[in-house]
């Protein structure tokens, strides 16, 4: 191949990334009135999975959702009276943001922070399918878990234990999330 076309071709890559780039639709920044929000707790729900609140009442959402992580938050919200401590994960599809609401050390949360501190800002910055579904724990328990996968459809690694340092597992997280939004 001659230096030209090699130059030729790099320019088309390069115009190439900008056209997906600029097709992408944007990302708002900052904080606004989220859409809906999304509880991630068998036992305080219906336990058939997520559920949104309807006038005091439970019902389930599909067990599958797309869209892109756009934020993580860990907010001190008032529940029966007590302030406690909740993980926020923000998603936008088709043009609304769906707040996703766990408590902060719950099984859902610590799945969804391993997957965002073990992915890459670049996959981040596409669309993910997480799939919720009820789970036995060896406890005898029943928890809601979560599997993450990119926008190939790979699953995304999320393995994890108690015992992890959570601390910099939440650090890398938050720094994948703002750098795959942020570009």
């Amino acid at each position: 191949m001659t230096q030209t076309m090699q130059v030729m071709n790099e320019l088309l890559e390069r115009i190439a990334v900008a056209l997906e780039a600029a097709a992408q639709p944007p990302i708002s920044e900052g904080f606004f009135d989220y859409g809906q929000k999304v509880y991630c707790n068998l036992t305080k729900g219906n336990g058939e999975g997520w559920y949104v609140l309807n006038e005091g009442n439970a019902i389930t959402r599909k067990p599958i959702f797309r869209g892109r992580v756009v934020g993580l938050r860990f907010p001190t919200v008032e529940r029966r009276g007590k302030a406690v401590v909740k993980f926020h994960l923000f998603m936008r599809a088709e043009g609304e943001t769906t707040t996703f609401e766990a408590g902060r050390d719950c099984f859902f949360s610590k799945t969804v922070l391993s997957a965002l501190a073990q992915t890459s800002p670049d996959v981040l910055s596409r669309p993910l399918q997480m799939a919720a579904y009820p789970k036995e724990l060896r406890t005898g328990d029943r928890t809601l878990a979560v599997s993450l996968r990119d926008s190939a459809g790979n699953k995304l690694a999320c393995d994890w234990t108690n015992d992890d340092d959570w601390e910099a597992i939440t650090g890398l997280a938050f720094e994948n999330v703002r750098a795959a939004v942020v570009g």
